[in-house]
This record gives structure tokens, C-alpha cells and sequence, in this order.
């Protein structure tokens, strides 16, 4: 099974054979009305296409995943940041993670806890999902793993927390 960045890749290949297969039609059909067309031209357009694609892909990576969930799912928080390989996110900053919560998923627990699961969602990267019991009443939280659970802590700043409670609170 191929992973996201195999097909980003192969996305990426088709753009470019693509885009040269119709740069050489037309640098073909101009040499034939008698046009001088310059040899650089063809590895520029490939160029260019490649690289104008892998841009589009890399900002509407967010749009398109967050456009396939469903309308119960709350994105708390948004992460951004540039890579050496992609540098014009360094200018203009891209989403390339979330955490999302699924309100119609959180389930009422024990002495009126309420426990969901977090998704924490990153381009490229397997999706991790951490279980969350909120105590509203408390203005508290803490991870599930299991049958373990970790200490309570202040859920005030917290988004999951904010987003639960908020609603369901």
C-alpha cells in the first residue's frame, strides 16, 4: 500500500509528464508553422508544472482533508511551519497539522465525566487518537490509555476541553 507522500509523488510525476507531453505538441506544432522555439523551453514547462502542483497540493492539503469530515468534527487547534524542501512555506505559512474533535462521538462516563477521543491529524504521518475524560463540573481533564488513566489536569486552557464543555456542559 502506498503512503501520502508515494502518491504526492506520483501526483507530482503525472503533472509533469503531462505537462510535457502538451509543451511538446505545442513546440511541435510551432516548429511546424515555421516558429523558433527554443530547446529550454520544454524542461521549464516540466519544471515549472511540477513545481506549481506540489505548491497547490501542499496548501490545500488542509481544505481537502478538513472538506471529508463530517459536520460533527471541531478542529481545536491548526499547526503550521516550513520544511528546508518546501521554503515558501517559510514566507507564507501552511497548515500541515490539526487536532480535531468529534462531539457527536463523546459518550457520557461515570459521576458525570464525559469522555471523547482527540485525532491528531499531521501530513504524512499516521493519525494518533488519545481518549479524554472531561469533567465540566470540575473544569478538569485526563488522558484514558486503557484501563489507565493519568492525573486530572486543569482543563480551563485546554481547546478539547473548551469545545466539550462548552457544548455539552
Amino acid at each position: 500500500m502506498m503512503s501520502g507522500m508515494a502518491w504526492d509523488i506520483l501526483g507530482m510525476v503525472a503533472v509533469g509528464i503531462g505537462a510535457a507531453a502538451a509543451a511538446y505538441a505545442a513546440m511541435h506544432a510551432l516548429r511546424k508553422a515555421g516558429a523558433a522555439v527554443p530547446g529550454w523551453i520544454l524542461p521549464a514547462i516540466v519544471g515549472i508544472s511540477m513545481l506549481g502542483f506540489t505548491i497547490w497540493n501542499e496548501y490545500s492539503w488542509y481544505s481537502r482533508v478538513r472538506a471529508q469530515l463530517p459536520d460533527t468534527v471541531e478542529v481545536l487547534q491548526t499547526g503550521s511551519g516550513g520544511k528546508a524542501w518546501r521554503p515558501w512555506a517559510f514566507v507564507v505559512p501552511m497548515v500541515n497539522r490539526f487536532a480535531v474533535i468529534d462531539r457527536a462521538s463523546v459518550s457520557p462516563g461515570e459521576a458525570g465525566l464525559q469522555r471523547g477521543d482527540v485525532l491528531f491529524v499531521e501530513r504524512w504521518q499516521p493519525t494518533r487518537r488519545v481518549t479524554l475524560d472531561f469533567d465540566c463540573a470540575g473544569a478538569r481533564l485526563r488522558a484514558v490509555s486503557g484501563e489507565a488513566e493519568s492525573a486530572w489536569q486543569p482543563g480551563g486552557d485546554d481547546p478539547a476541553f473548551a469545545a466539550i464543555c462548552r457544548k455539552n456542559g
